[in-house]
């Protein structure tokens, strides 16, 4: 058996340049970069080739090229030296700007800087933002005190439903004409408590108190109305505001149900906890509809794959995917402010099936939180569980039902240990793949028990067996 030796003269295949995708802003190129040429003889010419130069902020300092997550190529080593091989992807992206090291001739400059410097010192963004929020604090309580004055009058709701209309057009006007869209939201915001007893006392006898289903009702509604002008008028924060017209609708719905239907209020708000639960399983899908984010497409084989990649606008998803998270932050939030209501109204039906499924609320809704990775998202779903358990304990106390309060004290002991286990392990940064099977099949096991215990809460049951008897 005989074999032939490769020819010396002749160049191995690729021998002298790497294959490598280059992703800048705005585009992908496919390049052969030599091997002997240094990372900063290259730049440029990416930078050409990729149209980079003109998607570039004004005065950033230049670029460099790096792989994912990782740390610049240093410009002067060669392509060979700094490690690139065939198949790499790398990234034309901005330099950072690194200010020099600061040097003083005084301690007292040096100290002033310091504290000029500070992340707790005044500055103008801090300035704007206090006063608009006290200028949101005083038109409030200056639609209050109007309403005070006109209250038990016919022209009361009238009046302090014009004030809302100047309210919105003030905040489109600092919106879209001034392009001040912190004073805006405050502006905004201040008719919200104006929007509430505007729509409270729409029915005569035009007082806040007592308030009865239909008045609760037109309060919601008004005060959604209002959200979604608001969302329309201030673009920036729109995802807060169609949070708080989503729950204002779930809340008036509920509400004219227990005023038009005779249907207890103990009753509505069993079935408005639930119903928030089970949506907010949507809300992530919801979220990313309303965003208008791509969705992945799934190729049938890796001709379709290659066919139809497409390189993706990285600042524009980033934009849309911020969106998302708020207005998905902003959804969970109006949703468990729904469970926490629909938990004050389900305990005042007396008997142990309304504290379980409080109770079971609560877990559900503190044990979803771990599938989230947005901390406030996070803060959201567990501080929706703590709420409803701590009114559930209050409740309790009221109610001095011996055995549900050892019931509860030792579900809370049992909590309390395991709250501390938990910030142990994840304090070091461990997780036990057997721990997150348990969570997730006991998440799973409150979701589908929530259903029937609801029905024991409702007298289905006992219904059905009337019936059939």
């Amino acid at each position: 058996m005989t074999s032939t030796a490769p020819d010396p003269s002749a160049p191995s295949r690729m021998s002298w340049a790497r294959r490598a995708t280059v992703v800048s802003p705005r585009a992908r190129v496919d390049v052969a970069l030599p091997v002997a040429s240094t990372v900063a003889e290259l730049v440029p010419e990416l930078v050409r080739l990729s149209d980079a130069q003109r998607h570039a902020a004004p005065g950033h300092a230049g670029w460099v090229l790096t792989r994912l997550g990782g740390a610049p190529l240093p410009p002067d080593l060669s392509v060979a030296a700094a490690g690139v091989r065939d198949g790499d992807v790398l990234y034309l992206v901005p330099r950072e700007r690194q200010g020099a090291p600061l040097l003083f001739d005084d301690v007292v400059d040096a100290i002033a800087s310091a504290s000029e410097n500070s992340g707790g010192a005044w500055r103008p963004a801090v300035a704007h933002g206090v006063g608009a929020a006290g200028g949101a604090v005083a038109l409030a309580g200056a639609g209050l005190l109007l309403f005070a004055l006109l209250s038990g009058e016919v022209a009361a709701p009238l009046v302090t439903g014009a004030a809302l209309l100047v309210l919105l057009a003030a905040a489109g006007a600092l919106s879209r004409v001034l392009h001040d869209t912190r004073a805006a939201t405050a502006c905004a915001a201040a008719g919200m408590p104006i929007a509430v007893t505007t729509g409270l006392s729409a029915l005569p006898p035009h007082h806040l108190w007592p308030v009865h289903g239909g008045a609760a009702a037109l309060g919601l509604g008004v005060t959604g109305g209002y959200s979604v002008l608001a969302m329309v008028a201030v673009k920036r924060w729109s995802a807060w505001f169609g949070a708080l017209a989503l729950g204002c609708a779930l809340g008036a719905a509920t509400a004219a149900v227990v005023g038009l239907a005779g249907v207890t209020a103990a009753h509505a708000g069993v079935v408005l906890a639930v119903l928030a639960t089970a949506l907010a399983a949507g809300a992530p899908m919801v979220a990313m509809r309303l965003s208008r984010l791509p969705l992945p497409r799934v190729p049938s084989d890796i001709t379709a794959f290659r066919e139809n990649e497409e390189p993706t606008l990285g600042p524009d998803i980033l934009g849309r995917t911020t969106a998302a998270q708020r207005m998905l932050t902003g959804l969970l939030a109006a949703l468990g402010l729904s469970v926490v209501a629909g938990s004050v109204a389900t305990l005042r039906t007396a008997g142990a099936w309304p504290v379980v499924l409080v109770s079971l609320l609560s877990g559900v809704w503190m044990l979803r939180s771990r599938s989230y990775s947005d901390t406030v998202q996070r803060v959201v779903q567990v501080g929706t569980g703590l709420s409803a358990s701590g009114w559930l304990a209050g409740s309790l106390v009221v109610r001095q039902e011996k055995m549900l309060l050892l019931a509860a004290v030792i579900v809370l002991a049992l909590a309390g240990l395991a709250c501390f286990v938990y910030a142990r392990h994840a304090g070091q940064g461990r997780r036990s793949p057997y721990w997150t099977r348990l969570l997730d099949l006991s998440e799973f096991l409150g979701v589908v028990a929530l259903l029937p215990i609801a029905g024991v809460v409702l007298g289905v049951y006992e219904h059905l067996r009337h019936i059939k008897n």
